[in-house]
């Protein structure tokens, strides 16, 4: 008679498995050991920014309001000016010499993240294979962010101007890439006006082609597969014995020219002959329509990849001028007012050489590989007890 299940006998079992239990938390262990030894050590300092809201406020009547725009996110306007060349540049040229290594702008910007604190706050990290250059640079670029600000928002045309002139580089990239793509395909156009040594009705000309291209194919498939029916009806209606004229008939097409046959030659044949050229002619349309509707499909498919290019090209001219747009009506609003904002933003906690790297991050690493090695493990042991074939918790 069976016994009732017993979980102390249960686990007893389970505890003569325990080479399945501690097996891969120890795999664990020296895969996680192997990751972290082969990971590249990095510290990361951190300097603590306040961008309080602006008190001066700007309106249209040409008056200057001392109040509090609550609805204005002074925060989000400066965050992203941290990941500006000028910003890493400024910073370089205050500690450069301090530093183990030399320094790019770009290594100083691939470094370097930004990421939001409570009420006003926000934070600059800097990671760096050295503590100290770690520390150095997250101070530097904590210091450089107020005069980048400030050469922005308190009136620097100059300053403004180069950034201005940055963006419209970009714009004219994008465009010059949006013309000759029109030039070259004249798919999507969305506006008049002429495109350098092309013109409209070349464009339109281009387009046309590819439409032309595409129905014909399309054109081609149809008339292939109507054919292919005809010619499979009428080799059914020979095979069956229904009658000459009605399987024939089916046969008087243009399309058996295209085959090198012709109605009258169909005719003549006997009508073992007559099925085997159907056969024949069947194999061989069957074969054609095949091809033209792989043809079809790669045209498809390129007529997708230039209107996905197109709405790639269009969307990020658009972005860039935006860009434009944006800056230009800034630069209208600074030759109107020249309120220094800059000095605002500073700096309330220094950066310090962190003492322990950030990477690899031992304890994490090692305590992840034990919690899922002893996981697997377990699971692994209640798997042999459940395979040894009788029951482990009863006598």
């Amino acid at each position: 008679m069976d016994q009732p299940f017993r979980f102390s006998l249960y686990l007893k079992r389970l505890g003569r498995k325990w080479k399945f239990i501690l097996l891969p938390p120890i795999l664990a262990l020296l895969i996680a050991i192997l990751f972290s030894l082969l990971m590249p050590v990095a510290y990361t300092a951190a300097s603590i920014m306040v961008a309080p809201k602006p008190q001066l406020v700007w309106r249209w009547d040409n008056k200057v309001y001392d109040v509090v725009d609550l609805r204005f996110d002074w925060r989000s306007e400066v965050m992203p000016l941290v990941k500006t060349p000028k910003t890493a540049e400024l910073a370089l040229e205050q500690v450069g010499d301090q530093l183990s290594r030399e320094y790019t702008p770009q290594d100083v910007l691939d470094a370097t993240s930004v990421k939001a604190g409570a009420g006003s706050t926000f934070t600059i990290r800097v990671k760096a294979s050295d503590p100290n250059d770690a520390a150095l640079l997250a101070n530097a670029m904590a210091q450089a962010l107020p005069e980048v600000i400030a050469d922005i928002y308190a009136g620097s045309i100059d300053a403004f101007a180069q950034a201005k002139a940055e963006v419209d580089q970009k714009y004219s990239e994008w465009d010059d890439r949006w013309r000759a793509f029109r030039a070259q395909y004249g798919i999507g156009l969305g506006f008049t006006g002429d495109i350098t040594g092309v013109g409209e009705d070349q464009l339109f000309g281009n387009q046309a082609a590819i439409k032309q291209e595409l129905t014909i194919k399309s054109s081609e498939v149809a008339d292939l597969s109507v054919f292919l029916d005809k010619v499979t009806l009428a080799l059914s209606g020979l095979k069956e014995g229904s009658g000459e004229a009605s399987h024939m008939a089916l046969l008087d097409s243009p399309m058996l020219t295209r085959y090198g046959l012709t109605f009258e030659e169909l005719q003549a044949l006997s009508p073992d002959a007559l099925q085997a050229a159907l056969e024949a002619l069947q194999a061989q349309v069957q074969a054609d329509l095949d091809a033209a509707n792989a043809d079809l499909l790669t045209l498809q498919d390129q007529v997708a990849t230039i209107i996905t290019e197109r709405e790639n090209i269009q969307r990020t001219r658009n972005v860039w001028y935006d860009s434009v747009k944006a800056l230009e009506n800034k630069m209208v609003e600074l030759n109107v007012k020249r309120i220094v904002e800059g000095q605002r933003v500073h700096q309330v906690g220094e950066a310090q050489p962190p003492a322990h790297p950030s990477q690899p991050n031992w304890p994490l690493n090692l305590t992840l590989a034990v919690v899922a090695g002893l996981l697997g493990g377990f699971f692994l042991a209640v798997l042999a007890v459940y395979f040894e074939g009788d029951d482990p918790g009863r006598d």
